[in-house]
């Protein structure tokens, strides 16, 4: 865990957290690589001082390497810092090969080493370095052959030519290995990368036909309950109308039949809000929007109240499936409110988009009356204790000459839904 925070302390910001970047995997093994490649060469070092031998190319090397994931955190890019490396390492390591005995040299193995780190570090062009490799023994083998050192120890060990083709055909087998293996690697997270994708898009499909079906179900039900509901409630207002009037004198029977009416009409109101929520995108902020400003418009006209709206363009996102519903209720409370309470003669409703909640702002130019401590204000402690169920944002402003009270909703994406 700790070498992976450090490994993602060296990714650029784009890709710290998003797996799903296209370069994402290919820059976390360079970096990966690179933080590991660092501390074992510093192993060298140390011995090599003590038996008095060159040390300073090692620590250019770690250097280089350190450069190379700094242009990877700030820039995003490895492939020249790392050309360059690769291009400094091959002279410092040519130096000790030619210091110490040419094709003979037991530095040789630091080719091979220096190879297996390439095509680990870099799946897409560190198999070239195959050939390099081979380039640079042929001119080692020429080297030794020009100074005579072949004739000087071929009594001893072997021709020069035995470690030439030695040497190449270790770097051919561990380079052609290890650069299959990665192609094989790579070639496996196409595959599942495509699996992905192919259930991601299966997924989807379900996901869209499950939704169509939904919204055929709302629709459906929708209808049936204003067809059915709303008759019945149309029928009992007109009866219980018709009844008030037969009642005549009859002042108590007649209160009766007045809350009767009114309780129908409120009933077949609220449903009218259900009906809405079931059979439109009440998730949508902007749907809200429009539909609380049409209610206003006709509501306030009643009242000889002006009545406008302001909205911004907001971004797509959703509430929680509850939340437009309880909006409705909320404002319809705050707009009687202002008919009951504060003599105002202008009313404008505003909706403010911030990047995770929706503020709807009922804003008036009335003069409130205080609140009387012993019993809920109009209807405001209503309001509060809905918002604190729903996790609303709850703000009442009151000045001598204008009032707003404002709710602000927690808005998601549609992945986070």
């Amino acid at each position: 865990m700790r070498f992976n925070r450090i490994v993602d302390f060296f990714m650029p910001g784009t890709m710290r957290d998003n797996p799903n970047h296209p370069d994402y995997n290919e820059i976390r093994v360079v970096v990966s690589t690179c933080l590991i490649g660092m501390p074992l060469m510093l192993l060298f070092p140390p011995v090599l001082y003590y038996m008095d031998k060159p040390i300073s190319g090692f620590i250019i090397n770690d250097v280089l390497v350190m450069i190379t994931l700094l242009c990877i955190k700030f820039f995003g890019h490895y492939r020249i810092p790392m050309s360059i490396t690769a291009l400094v390492t091959y002279f410092i390591i040519y130096g000790w090969i030619e210091n110490s005995g040419l094709i003979y040299s037991p530095n040789i193995s630091l080719l091979h080493m220096y190879l297996l780190c390439a095509i680990w570090a870099d799946k897409r062009y560190g198999w070239w370095l195959i050939f390099s490799n081979l380039m640079l023994f042929g001119f080692i083998y020429y080297q030794t052959t020009e100074v005579g050192m072949d004739a000087d120890l071929y009594r001893i060990v072997d021709r020069p030519l035995y470690p030439l083709v030695m040497n190449c055909l270790i770097t051919i087998f561990f380079g052609g290995f290890l650069a299959y293996l990665q192609l094989d690697q790579e070639r496996d997270r196409i595959k599942i990368r495509e699996l992905q994708d192919h259930k991601i898009t299966m997924l989807d499909k379900a996901v869209k036909k499950r939704t169509e079906q939904l919204s055929t179900m709302r629709e459906s039900i929708a209808t049936d309950f204003h067809d059915e509901t709303g008759n019945m409630l149309s029928a009992i207002t007109r009866q219980a109308s018709l009844l008030k009037q037969k009642l005549g004198d009859h002042p108590q029977a007649g209160q009766i039949v007045e809350n009767i009416i009114s309780n129908s009409n409120a009933l077949y109101a609220s449903s009218k809000d259900f009906l809405w929520h079931l059979n439109h995108d009440g998730d949508n902020p902007q749907e809200l929007f429009d539909y609380l400003t049409a209610y206003g418009q006709l509501y306030y006209n009643q009242f000889d109240i002006s009545f406008s709206s302001i909205g911004d363009q907001c971004p797509e996102v959703q509430f929680a499936p509850s939340a437009a519903l309880n909006v409705i209720y909320i404002f319809k409370e705050a707009m009687t409110n202002v008919v009951k309470h504060s003599g105002a003669k202008e009313v404008v409703f505003k909706m403010h988009c911030y990047a995770d909640q929706i503020s709807y702002i009922l804003h008036d130019n009335g003069s409130w009356s205080d609140e009387d401590p012993t019993r809920e204000h109009y209807g405001l402690g209503n309001i509060n204790k809905r918002c604190e169920k729903n996790c609303f944002g709850f703000n009442l402003f009151k000045q001598p000459a204008n009032t707003y009270i404002e709710i602000s909703v927690p808005t998601f994406t549609a992945a986070n839904l």
